[in-house]
């Protein structure tokens, strides 16, 4: 009957490397799904902070909330190459 390690770098080096290769992609994995989550949550608060500012300042402009709702819903176009000139 085989022992088994007491600490987790005796653990680690009894593993083949096969499983060395699995545990790296998964945790590679995880670390990039963690990342991406932490990204996602910045860039939405930051929208928010941002439309939220936006809103202030038309409010100080005097603006209504049927023209501030009219802004807020107007779309831009995203891609410029889109657009025709006017010539």
């Amino acid at each position: 009957m085989q022992s088994i390690p007491g600490g987790f770098w005796q653990w680690v080096t009894t593993l083949k490397s096969d499983d060395l290769a699995g545990m790296m992609i998964f945790l590679s994995c995880a670390v990039v799904g963690i990342i991406a989550i932490i990204c996602t949550t910045i860039y939405k608060l930051h929208k928010s902070r941002a439309d939220d500012a936006l809103k202030r300042e038309l409010l100080d402009r005097g603006l209504g909330a049927d023209e501030i709702a009219t802004i807020i819903n107007a779309k831009s176009d995203k891609n410029p190459f889109s657009r025709r000139s006017k010539c």
